[in-house]
């Protein structure tokens, strides 16, 4: 057996790759937060818990300079084999990588088919009963309902699974299009991403919508539209269609998600 090396000094080689590790994941977090588009990746609500965040990572990167800085001394043996420092700190540098090499980009209508879309009525008609209806009178006083940001998920739910409470009443509503395969020629669904709390948790609501010109608009396309709801039947259920009145073609907003209970 050789014999055992003492005292002798080495560079931290660990807390070197862990501090650059830290230091890369503080600028990802920064980039993210000053350029605005954290709201891309999760619930604005969350925001103030990665801004927190900080206040953890900036300590323990400091901690890992001063490690990194003070005099370090091993004691081993010349058979010995260290673990290897690549494959350990390897995927992280990869999440660095990717994260900043990969451009921003939205959820589309290409991961709605995966996703599912929530258009028709999923809850059984014993359970709808017992279910809160808030909102229920404010839409039924409204001469047009208007879709918003604010009040998109609760429109969605009511009018998706009480379509004979609206039928005749005039909304107007932006969304995507999304041509499903099951659908008519004449109709589309016009639809939005809703965030509960991130983007991988993201669901797509959305209305069938059906006019003459609907079919001329490719996935993905945003438009801005005014229409009547009519009951109609879908996989056997009833459920409601917009017949399309007016439409616009729009560009995607800046936020294109919606985040309920907000």
């Amino acid at each position: 057996m050789q014999p055992r090396k003492r005292n002798l000094r080495s560079l931290n080689t660990g807390a070197c790759i862990q501090s650059i590790i830290l230091f890369g994941f503080i600028i990802l977090l920064l980039w993210l937060d000053i350029s605005k588009q954290l709201p891309l990746y999760i619930n604005p609500k969350f925001i103030i818990l990665t801004q927190l965040s900080y206040l953890v990572l900036i300590p323990m990167f400091v901690i890992q300079i001063i490690d990194v800085l003070l005099p370090t001394y091993s004691v081993y043996e010349h058979h010995s084999h260290k673990p290897s420092m690549i494959g350990k700190y390897t995927p992280f540098f990869i999440i660095l990588l990717l994260a900043f090499a990969i451009p921003e980009n939205t959820l589309n209508a290409n991961l709605v088919n995966s996703k599912g879309l929530n258009n028709s009525t999923k809850i059984p008609t014993a359970s709808l009963k017992d279910l809160p209806r808030p909102l229920a009178p404010v839409f039924r006083q409204m001469d047009t309902i208007k879709v918003t940001n604010l009040n998109y998920t609760e429109a969605m739910f009511e009018i998706n699974n009480y379509p004979s409470d609206y039928e005749g009443k005039k909304i107007t509503m932006d969304g995507f299009v999304f041509q499903s395969l099951e659908l008519a020629n004449s109709q589309i669904s016009l639809v939005r991403y809703v965030v509960m709390c991130c983007t991988a948790d993201s669901l797509p609501y959305g209305l069938m919508c059906e006019g003459i010109e609907t079919k001329k608009y490719p996935d993905g396309t945003w438009l801005s539209i005014e229409g009547i709801i009519r009951r109609s039947t879908y996989d056997g259920k009833d459920a409601a269609t917009i017949k399309i009145t007016s439409l616009q073609k729009i560009e995607a907003p800046k936020d294109p998600y919606v985040y309920p209970y907000n």
